[in-house]
């Protein structure tokens, strides 16, 4: 969520047009093979189904359209991964994916008439960003690392904030989308630094790294400076954590911001499953939200359109 869908909702709010906020995220259903996507509210009540599950390995980290109508989202139902929409209102779904690579980590421009995402090129992921189709792609980051990955876009839709291995180990980087310009944001020496999602103030990047050892997330200014580790005491035997050791399991873990940029929510673990947990930009107000048999991933705050069928 971004400043100019954070404006636009909340006015549409005010006068009766929209419902609450939701957070979407992906888990295993029953005996299902692969993730459906479901909702709940913030304080981890009323859990509804929104995708179900459809084939392969499922469904998994959903986006939402400006106007909180759409959902794009990673399917395996067409072979292999690919981004499809999902429409609400209509609960029709459509393949934007338009060859066989493999294609991953769809976000929304802040107008909704783009989208940017990574795909496979041979054995190397870039960052590529497209209409809201999926037509006219345009490859961000051909002169970067071999690993590129979970695009976001900054809140004036300049800029996209992804991690790549350019350097040797994971960094946050921005590149423009005029100049193609490029800046390493965390610079950091001891560990990986991955999985960025940007305040819808504009005034913030949250992120996670290993430097510590532990799966921790961060909060940092957009320039890259003042690196906070919110997560501290979530420290354990259940989230120590090595990106390239455990590099199976980056793709769980995301974070996303609250419409008012006052709260995060994010993967972690503290027994064997991932659970969703809510915490202040201070570090304050740690909260856990979800408590299944099941691990919950990839989590994205969203306003829905309240036409929606629930």
């Amino acid at each position: 969520m971004n400043l100019l869908k954070t404006t636009f909702l909340f006015c549409l709010i005010a006068i009766g047009g929209y419902s609450q906020s939701k957070i979407l995220f992906a888990r295993k259903l029953n005996n299902d093979r692969g993730w459906s996507i479901l909702s709940i509210d913030p304080n981890g009540s009323s859990e509804k189904v929104v995708i179900p599950y459809s084939s392969g390995m499922g469904e998994y980290n959903p986006d939402i359209s400006p106007d909180g109508k759409t959902i794009l989202f990673n399917t395996y139902r067409y072979g292999g991964w690919k981004l499809a929409i999902h429409d609400l209102t209509t609960t029709s779904t459509k393949k934007i994916s338009h060859s066989s690579n493999y294609y991953t980590n769809g976000v929304f421009s802040p107008k909704g008439d783009m989208i940017v995402y990574e795909k496979n090129v041979g054995r190397d992921t870039h960052i590529f960003i497209a209409d809201k189709n999926g037509k006219n792609e345009t490859i961000l980051t051909n002169t970067m690392g071999k690993e590129n990955r979970i695009p976001v876009w900054s809140v004036n839709g300049e800029c996209i904030i992804f991690y790549s291995d350019k350097n040797g180990s994971n960094d946050i980087y921005s590149i423009t989308l005029k100049s193609k310009k490029v800046t390493n944001l965390t610079k950091n020496i001891s560990g990986n630094d991955f999985a960025p999602s940007v305040s819808p103030d504009g005034k913030y990047i949250a992120f996670f790294s290993d430097r510590n050892g532990y799966l921790d997330l961060y909060r940092m200014d957009t320039t890259g400076s003042n690196q906070i580790n919110l997560t501290n005491t979530l420290q354990s035997k259940y989230n120590s954590y090595n990106y390239y050791k455990d590099r199976n399991m980056y793709w769980r873990f995301k974070s996303s911001w609250s419409p008012d940029s006052s709260t995060i929510v994010f993967t972690n673990i503290t027994s064997d499953n991932f659970d969703l947990f809510t915490i202040k930009i201070g570090g304050n107000d740690l909260k856990q939200i979800t408590n299944s048999s099941s691990s919950e991933y990839t989590p994205v705050w969203a306003i829905l359109h309240s036409g929606i069928r629930e």
